[in-house]
C-alpha cells in the first residue's frame, strides 16, 4: 500500500520531531556547529532537518548519524512497554486512552529510528572520505551498510515493522510471552 511521506510523516510527526532532537544532541555533545535546524514541518519534505558543519571525526559523524537509531529506539520500546505489558500479560483491550496514546507515540517515534535517505547518504560520504582500517571505521562501513537496506526496505514498510518489534523486545526478554 503506498501512502505519501508527507501525510505519514504528518501522522507520524512526535518521531520526527524526536529523530531531529536526536541528531541535533549529539551535534551538541560532539561539539560539531548546527547552522539550522526545522524539527518538524508538515506536508514539506523534508519533514525536519539538521544542518550541522562537518564532524571532527568519524566517530562524531557515527554518533550524530546513529543518534535516531538509539535515541528512538529506546523512546519507543520505553513508550510502548506498559501497552504490551497490558495487552499481552493481561489481555487487556486497546481501549484505555492513555495506552492508545502510548501506543501511538512509541510506533511514531520508533518508525523514525533509522537515519533518513539524505541521512544516509551524508554518512555514506563520509565514511567513503574516511582513510585508515580501525574498529570505528569498521563500525562506520557496516552502520552505513544497515542504514542503506534500512532505506530500501521501507518500500516493504521496514520502519513500522522495526517499531513493532522493538516493541515487542523488552516483554520477551522479561518472559512476558
Amino acid at each position: 500500500m503506498f501512502l505519501p511521506g508527507w501525510l505519514i510523516a504528518l501522522c507520524t510527526f512526535p518521531g520526527v520531531i524526536v529523530h531531529e532532537a536526536a541528531h541535533r544532541f549529539f551535534c551538541d555533545v560532539t561539539d560539531t556547529p548546527v547552522y539550522d535546524v526545522a524539527y518538524f514541518r508538515p506536508v514539506a519534505n523534508p519533514a525536519g532537518y539538521v544542518v550541522h558543519g562537518p564532524p571532527k571525526s568519524l566517530r562524531a559523524a557515527l554518533l550524530i548519524s546513529a543518534g535516531p537509531l538509539l535515541i528512538n529506539t529506546i523512546l519507543c520500546s520505553t513508550l510502548t512497554l506498559s501497552v504490551a505489558y497490558e495487552l499481552i500479560v493481561f489481555d487487556a483491550k486497546l481501549h484505555d486512552p492513555v495506552l492508545i496514546v502510548l501506543a501511538w507515540l512509541g510506533y511514531s517515534i520508533g518508525m523514525h529510528a533509522f537515519p533518513s535517505r539524505q541521512d544516509a547518504a551524508n554518512f555514506t560520504a563520509q565514511v567513503r572520505a574516511a582513510r585508515g582500517n580501525g574498529p570505528t571505521l569498521a563500525l562506520a562501513r557496516g552502520f552505513a551498510g544497515l542504514i542503506g537496506l534500512a532505506n530500501a526496505l521501507r518500500v516493504v514498510w521496514f520502519d513500522a515493522i522495526y517499531a513493532v518489534g522493538v516493541s515487542l523486545v523488552v516483554p520477551l526478554l522479561l518472559g512476558a510471552f
